[in-house]
């Protein structure tokens, strides 16, 4: 008997300063988002040119008319980047709907791990104890 207990405090010395996982536990392996979208990528978005009261000449009509479609001009470039800052933005917030459902699996699968592993150290424990051992 003091043969089986010197054994199995050998045992728990050993099992202290091991493991049985050799390689550790692994990583998730979840693939990590880019970074956050730079929302200094956008620009200012253009003032639109201020309507006159009246129109009264066909030169301040010309003139009016160049101010809108330099604004028009302006406004495209703006939604481009606009739109391609929205696109950056997409693929960021899919990326990270995808990590996340990652991590979670990886944190429910290692929570069923835990679940296993004590149920594997209540049965050796059992075992243990049915042989006449201690199992503390």
């Amino acid at each position: 008997m003091l043969a089986v207990i010197a054994l199995v405090a050998a045992g728990s010395a050993a099992a202290a300063a091991g493991s049985n996982l050799p390689e550790g536990y692994p990583d998730p392996g979840c693939e990590e988002p880019p970074t956050v979208p730079d929302r200094s990528e956008l620009p200012e978005r253009p003032e639109a040119p201020e309507r006159p009261e009246k129109l009264e000449t066909e030169a301040a009509i010309v003139e009016y008319n160049a101010k809108v479609d330099a604004y028009n001009a302006e406004a495209d470039a703006y939604n481009a980047k606009a739109d391609a800052y929205a696109a950056k933005v997409d693929a960021y917030n899919a990326s990270m709907e995808r990590f996340a459902a990652c991590v979670h699996e990886y944190v429910a699968n290692a929570d069923a791990d835990m679940d296993l592993i004590r149920e594997r150290i209540r049965e050796a424990a059992d075992r243990l104890k049915a042989i006449g051992g201690s199992n503390e």
